[in-house]
């Protein structure tokens, strides 16, 4: 019988977690020794972690910093009858759309999108919500200014 994903999410695998948040370069020796097991031991962990969708690596930087000049977020509520899994779908193909994802609550769907300019966004709006049917409304709320960012600890 193998073991569920869930079975060997234990206390090491949250350990391991929490460094590499910290510095997702560090090395699996230096995690080993941190936490006082071997080195193979952490490289088999971080690898099954990332076959189990667990862990992904991800760069993650500061859109003004790396030329972005305006970044939005949009609230979508999709048309009554179409899927918001279709639509966010759909919507994550486009490379201005950072983040993706269907939600609960006041809209069905949540999309991050950054652009080099205030018309590039506009743009944005007028080709896939606007004039999109499968579209009942959206709430965009441009960005001003980036407090904090990163990953919930684990």
């Amino acid at each position: 019988m193998s073991k569920s994903p869930q079975q060997n999410f234990d206390d090491l695998s949250r350990q391991i977690l929490l460094l590499l948040q910290e510095d997702g370069r560090r090395s699996f020796s230096s995690i080993a020794r941190e936490l006082g097991v071997s080195e193979g031991a952490v490289r088999s962990r971080v690898n099954y972690l990332e076959e189990h969708e667990h862990l992904r690596f991800l760069a993650v930087i500061d859109p003004v910093n790396v030329g972005y000049r305006c970044w939005a977020m949009l609230g979508i509520n999709v048309t009554a009858g179409v899927s918001p899994h279709d639509m966010a779908v759909e919507l994550a193909k486009n490379q201005s759309a950072i983040w993706v994802g269907a939600v609960g609550g006041e809209f069905d769907i949540i999309v991050e999108v950054w652009t080099q300019s205030s018309d590039e966004l506009q743009q944005f709006l007028e080709d896939y919500c606007y004039t999109n049917k499968k579209i009942s409304s959206v709430n965009t709320m441009v960005g001003m200014r980036m407090y904090k960012w990163g990953a919930p600890k684990v």
